[in-house]
This record gives C-alpha cells, sequence and structure tokens, in this order.
C-alpha cells in the first residue's frame, strides 16, 4: 500500500502528520521523506544510538541506483532507522538536489508502490503540476491533503482537487484523495465545514478527520523537544485516522492493508 501525504499550498502540517502516522501504522512500513523543498528526516531525527543519520543514504543513493537500473527489493538497501525502530528513506537536503533526480522520479514512483511485504507512507510536501515527485503522488492509493481551518487554506485546496478531478477526466491516474484538517482539539465547526463545502462543490475527496493542533507534541516529532507524547492529542488523533486512510486507499484497490 502506498500512501502519500501533501498539501494544496504552505506548510499546514504535512510532514508531522505523515510522521506521526508512519509511527502508529499498524504494519510494517516505510517513511518516505520526499518534500521538494528539502527534507527534514535527516536533519532532526537521530539513530537508536543517537547518532546522526546519513543524508546521502536515501533518496539520492536510491536515485543513483535507479540510474543504472533498480533491482526488485532495493529500497530497502536504503532504509535507516531511527528511535522508536521506524525505517526511513532520507530526503534531498536541497530543491536543487531534487531537480538533479527529477528524471528518474517515475521509476521511483513504481518502485515504491511496489515495495513487498511493506507498507508506505510519503511526504510529497507541495502537490503541484511542477512537482518532480508528481509521479509518487498519482501512484499512491491514496493521497491525502492536509489543510487548515483557514479561508484561503479552503480555497487553494479547492482549486488543487479541482485540478485533480480534471487529471482523472483526462488520461491520468489519479489515486483516491482524502481531506485531513489540522485544528484546534476545541474547533467542532471547521471540519464540518470542509465536509459542506466540498459536497456543494461536487468534489472527488473524502473528508477522513481531524489532526489535533498540538504544537508541543509537533516540536517533539520534529526533535525540538524531548518528552513522552503517546497519549498526545497529536497522536491520538492521527491514530483514529489509520483506519479510515486504509480503508480508501483499500477501495482503490490497494493489495494490502493493515490489519
Amino acid at each position: 500500500m502506498l500512501v502519500a501525504f501533501g498539501s494544496a499550498k504552505g506548510a499546514p502540517g504535512v510532514t508531522t502528520t505523515a510522521r506521526v502516522m508512519a509511527s502508529v501504522w499498524p504494519a510494517e512500513v516505510v517513511l518516505v521523506d520526499a518534500d521538494p523543498a528539502g527534507g527534514d528526516v535527516s536533519l532532526l531525527a537521530r539513530t537508536p544510538d543517537r547518532t546522526a543519520l546519513d543524508p546521502e543514504r536515501g533518496l539520492l543513493s536510491l536515485a543513483a541506483d535507479a540510474r543504472r537500473g533498480l533491482v526488485q527489493g532495493g529500497v530497502g538497501e536504503h532504509l535507516q532507522q531511527i528511535e522508536g525502530g521506524l525505517d526511513v528513506l532520507c530526503g534531498v537536503s536541497t530543491p536543487e538536489q531534487m531537480t538533479g533526480i527529477a528524471s528518474v522520479w517515475p521509476a521511483l514512483a513504481g518502485e515504491l508502490a511496489t515495495v513487498r511485504g511493506t507498507d508506505v507512507i510519503v511526504d510529497c510536501g507541495r502537490v503541484a503540476a511542477s512537482s518532480p515527485v508528481l509521479p509518487v503522488a498519482l501512484s499512491a492509493d491514496v493521497l491525502v491533503l492536509v489543510a487548515r481551518p483557514r479561508l484561503e487554506s479552503f480555497a487553494h485546496l479547492r482549486e488543487r482537487l479541482r485540478w485533480l478531478a480534471h487529471l482523472q477526466d483526462t488520461t491520468a491516474r489519479v489515486p483516491a484523495v482524502g481531506v485531513v484538517l489540522v485544528a484546534d482539539d476545541r474547533d467542532k465547526r471547521s471540519l464540518s465545514d470542509l465536509g459542506q463545502l466540498l459536497a456543494h462543490e461536487r468534489l472527488p475527496a473524502t473528508v477522513l478527520g481531524q489532526v489535533a493542533l498540538d504544537e508541543k507534541a509537533a516540536d517533539v516529532v520534529a526533535g525540538r523537544l524531548e518528552r513522552p507524547i503517546v497519549r498526545s492529542l497529536l497522536v491520538r488523533s492521527v491514530r483514529q485516522l489509520v483506519e479510515p486512510v486504509a480503508a480508501l486507499a483499500a477501495s482503490r484497490g490497494a493489495v494490502r492493508r493493515p490489519a
């Protein structure tokens, strides 16, 4: 199963949501840091023995292999394990590096979509026609777009969903699309407003739920703080999204899903 996370614009919390989702995913999983603007995992995460990750081992090394011809199962050689036991595929350090490997993204997308025995969660950053990682987003079983409860965020989300609907009407293969709202846990209205907007516009997307806006827990995920967050609002809210995300992916013909 390939699950892609992205946004229409800005930084609504895609990286935090994807990383927490991978940490609570109830099956073997790999987290891929594919944000075209530059990844954070290799900078902020640490190995189980608290050493720094190797920024050259990940997408860059996998892309080098792709130029020579990928072999099945080759992704495993480029993974690193971080604290907590999660396997990650580190991203690039700069947008220029992403541009340099742009030609091999179709091959990488096919490889990530067919990893045997492991689900794959990808942080795609901003999803747009110009994004070099668009082949990954379109190859996913489900694309989860993350938004904030703001007028401009809803407007950009609407336009991105219209664009995806247009792709679906042409020849492009488009995944099932879900939407997640990052909002204050006390905000009980914005999620309903979002659902009404999508229904009114007849946009092909499913509202999956809400991620709690929990800045302290997000700082822990990013490596800026050290404190237990297993029972935090952030982790509990993301855990509730696992089943809706997996079910939506399965509706698009995913070969496996978490038990």
